[in-house]
């Protein structure tokens, strides 16, 4: 890749520099097109970042550091730097994420020495979210990517703050069942079930299944108008206040760069109807819905946005970029928060971008298992117990 992407002479965001140090080592062509520039194009990203010929294959940099070298699950891996650098380019706030890696870094005096050997830095590097850096004349980016990842505390810290947002925050937000049902009264419940079902109405806004239990002064749409009649459940969009994931919601802060999400209730903002079949879809990130604003500026047009090629029949037959239809846009019925689809969106062109997605699959039937097992005990086992239990399981 030119050095000619990002000139040596100029400052840049940390943000900016990192990802062009990851894109380096990583082989990632950082001046590559667009994939919202075009419908589908988000179907071919695995060979856009390089994911399928290089997370398998020994590059220098794994030579160097044994800390790059991939995630594994199974038959499964994500490499290291392929899912640092769509973090850092799908982040809300790419800046602010790319600060918390930063914080852990300069911790170590080896890496200090390293960043002053390579870059000069504009105001404070932990302290100040402006942070800019410039490339020192007669220093190369490839000197610098080699330079910095090759110390094993750089490695390690880089592969610390990775697993921290993929295990913690795309791990968890596949494996959170997301229904309210799971956390609130079920009167209140109901009443969120039946503003959700009026709002989209009666049905799922993608695949138009509609609800076997609808009203009886509701007339259906013509039957050749649906793919089919089902049962239709109420699902957050973002499952933020799971219990059995206490630190979810700080790290969906953090990658957002929003704490007004923390502020977000148990309402039809956060809510939709879907199938059990759509919504396990939705949680893997092979689907989503985008917001953007109208061209008035006055509010927001619903996009599908598919990412794989394996959806459900009633999804695979929409087209990336069609417009979604909630049912009540009268405002008697909060819409779905833009935030909060938006957010989803953004971590599903993280796990596509990176080709965790296969191993997400497989951590999530791990996180399942553990998560119904723990729901077996009774009160008053012991750890003794406990342990002979884990190890009948493994037999």
């Amino acid at each position: 890749m030119a050095d000619s992407v990002i000139p040596s002479n100029g400052y840049f965001c940390f943000s900016d520099v990192l990802r062009h140090l990851v894109a380096v080592a990583a082989g990632i062509k950082i001046d590559h097109e667009d994939l919202d520039a075009r419908p589908d194009r988000w179907l071919e990203a695995s060979d856009i970042f390089n994911v399928n010929q290089l997370s398998f294959a020994v590059t220098w940099y794994t030579y160097l550091n044994e800390c790059l070298l991939p995630f594994e699950s199974g038959d499964q891996k994500v490499p290291v730097l392929q899912l640092i650098y769509a973090f850092l380019t799908y982040g809300l706030q790419p800046n602010a994420m790319a600060l918390d890696l930063l914080q852990e870094i300069v911790e170590h005096k080896e890496c200090c020495i390293l960043m002053r050997k390579f870059f000069r830095m504009k105001r404070q590097p932990v302290n100040d979210r402006s942070l800019v850096l410039q490339l020192k004349l007669g220093r190369s980016w490839e000197e610098a990517a080699r330079g910095l990842f090759s110390e094993h505390v750089c490695g390690m810290e880089m592969r610390g703050w990775a697993w921290k947002y993929f295990h913690t925050l795309l791990v968890q937000m596949a494996v959170a069942k997301g229904t309210p049902t799971d956390y609130g009264s079920s009167r209140n419940q109901e009443t969120l079930r039946e503003q959700c079902l009026k709002r989209d109405g009666h049905m799922t806004v993608v695949g138009r299944v509609w609800s076997r239990s609808w009203p009886k002064d509701v007339i259906p749409p013509l039957r050749r108008e649906l793919s089919d009649y089902g049962s239709l459940k109420l699902y957050q969009i973002i499952p933020y206040d799971a219990p059995e994931f206490p630190n979810l919601l700080e790290l969906l802060v953090q990658f957002s760069g929003d704490p007004s999400i923390a502020d977000a209730v148990d309402d039809a903002s956060n809510a939709f109807m879907l199938t059990p079949l759509f919504h396990n879809s939705f949680r893997r990130f092979e689907w989503s819905i985008e917001a953007h604003l109208n061209e008035e500026g006055s509010g927001y047009v619903y996009r599908f946005r598919k990412f794989s090629l394996n959806l459900p029949t009633a999804l695979a037959q929409h087209a990336d970029g069609m417009e979604v239809f909630f049912g009540t846009m009268d405002g008697s019925i909060p819409m779905p928060d833009p935030r909060l689809l938006n957010l989803h969106t953004a971590l599903a062109k993280v796990a596509n971008a990176s080709g965790a997605l296969g191993m997400i699959d497989s951590m999530t039937k791990d996180e399942e298992v553990r998560m119904q097992t723990r729901a077996r005990r009774t009160p008053g086992q012991n750890a003794v117990v406990r342990q002979l239990e884990r190890m009948s399981l493994d037999d």
